[in-house]
Parts: structure tokens; C-alpha cells; sequence
């Protein structure tokens, strides 16, 4: 099968393939499918957990998902990769957490908890059209956990100095992104590709920090003109924005639609 492959396309999800609504737009949704269909294989790959986005991957008729910046991991509806955090370690970010006023929220492929709820933590989710998940602070002793978020009053460089044996990625102003350290995106594309020996091209949308890893290991990386300045500069090419079908644009830039 794989020598029918084409390409491999892979797509950040939030300021990406979904409009500022979070939602995919129709035309969007059609050149995903034709991608598809052109022998080319769509992959979500998104700090979200799997669960969240099967309605997205239903819609857009997408088979293999990179989740959790690359802790989890599906390839044509098949588990690849699943890796956890120590519950010790856990419990350690928890507890730091804690003496800052900030909360954890734990990830797995099937559900979230949060440890706490504030208005920092309603307000989070509102701002990314999400509902507020459940309150348990001890998760992480009966569950895994694939990745965690520091929903933070000031995201900075702390939990880094604290936690060496964790990646910390800061996704914006109060959110910082956990997983174990050495795994990330482009990790996940690597062992993806390795895993299945898929020696073809490579190609990622995205518009955040947590898709530099990916534009480091793909052959051509598109930016959003909604992205940052860094992900613009490690670019192949700057596509529209997500509002202005920037996905479509970018997938006929290079000749795959």
C-alpha cells in the first residue's frame, strides 16, 4: 500500500485547518477529501487529545491523527505510539503548580481533566470553544496521561527550570503544552514515517511554535498568514489565512489538489 502513497500532508489544527471559529469550512473540508483521493494522505497534527478531534477527522474523511504534540499517535485508524507521563511526575507538576496559582490539565486519547476550577480555567476553554472538562485533581493516579497543560496565570520559562525530563511548549500567553522531553510534533513525524517506511514527500500546514518542530523535519512547511513571525520565517511558503482558505491555497501551491 505504501507504494501507492504520494505524499504525506500534515495539518495543525487550531489557527490551521479550522477557521477562527473553530470550525472547517466547507471548501476546506472538499480539498481535504480530494487530497485524499489524489493518493496523498492527510494527517492531523495537533496538541489536541485524539478524542477530540474524530468529528473533524469524520468530516474531512482523515484516517490518522498525530495528537498531543506527538504522544499519541493513529495511522490509518491503527495505533502507533502511546506514550505516557510518570504519575510521579505528574505529581510533581501538580504540586509546583499549585504554589503558582496555576492548574494542570491532564490529556489521554479518551478524555481531559482539569485539576481546578478558576475563571483562568473557564476562560481558557471558552476562548477555544470548548467545553469545561471535569474537575479531578487526582487524574492522573487512576488514568494515563499522554500530555499535560499548564493553563498558567503568566506562561514562562519556570516549569522548564523545574522539570527537566519534560518538553515544555508555550501555546500562548496562559498555555503551556507538557510531554515528555525529546517528543514533539516532528518526533512523532519521524517515528511515524520511520515505523512505517514511508519514503515520500512530506509536507505541514501550521501557524504556532508547536509546528516549528514539524517545518523541521518535513520537506516543505506552509505557513499561515495568520501565524507568528517564527513559524513565517522557518517557512517553504506563507499561504492565506485560515479565514481566506489558506489550506486550499496552499494545497494548490504545490500541486496536490
Amino acid at each position: 500500500m505504501n507504494k501507492q502513497i504520494k505524499s504525506l500532508v500534515f495539518f495543525d489544527l487550531d489557527g490551521t485547518l479550522l477557521s477562527s471559529k473553530s470550525l472547517v469550512l466547507p471548501e476546506v473540508s472538499k480539498a481535504i477529501k480530494q487530497l485524499k483521493a489524489n493518493g496523498n494522505i492527510p494527517i492531523i497534527c495537533t496538541g489536541r487529545a485524539a478524542f477530540e478531534v474524530r468529528s473533524i477527522m469524520t468530516e474531512c474523511q482523515i484516517d490518522s491523527v498525530i495528537a498531543t504534540n506527538g504522544q499519541y499517535v493513529e495511522f490509518n485508524n491503527n495505533i502507533e505510539f502511546n506514550f505516557t507521563i510518570p504519575k510521579s511526575l505528574c505529581q510533581k507538576v501538580l504540586k509546583y503548580a499549585k504554589s503558582r496559582g496555576d492548574i494542570i490539565g491532564f490529556y489521554n486519547s479518551r478524555q481531559i481533566a482539569i485539576s481546578e476550577d478558576q475563571p483562568l480555567s473557564r476562560h481558557f476553554y471558552q476562548n477555544i470553544s470548548a467545553p469545561l472538562p471535569k474537575i479531578d485533581s487526582n487524574f492522573y493516579r487512576a488514568n494515563s496521561v499522554n500530555q499535560m497543560l499548564v493553563i498558567a496565570h503568566h506562561a514562562d520559562d519556570k516549569y522548564s527550570e523545574q522539570f527537566s525530563e519534560l518538553n515544555f511548549m508555550i501555546t500562548g500567553p496562559h498555555s503551556i503544552d507538557t510531554v515528555l522531553r525529546g517528543n514533539s510534533k516532528g518526533q512523532a513525524i519521524i517515528n511515524l514515517i520511520n515505523a512505517e517506511h514511508l519514503r515520500v514527500p512530506t509536507y505541514a500546514f501550521g501557524d504556532g511554535n508547536n509546528d516549528l518542530t514539524m517545518f523541521e523535519v518535513v520537506d516543505y512547511g506552509i505557513a499561515m498568514a495568520n501565524g507568528n513571525e517564527a513559524i513565517k520565517d522557518a517557512s517553504s511558503y506563507v499561504t492565506d489565512t485560515n479565514d481566506n482558505l489558506g489550506i486550499v491555497k496552499g494545497l494548490k501551491k504545490f500541486h496536490l489538489i
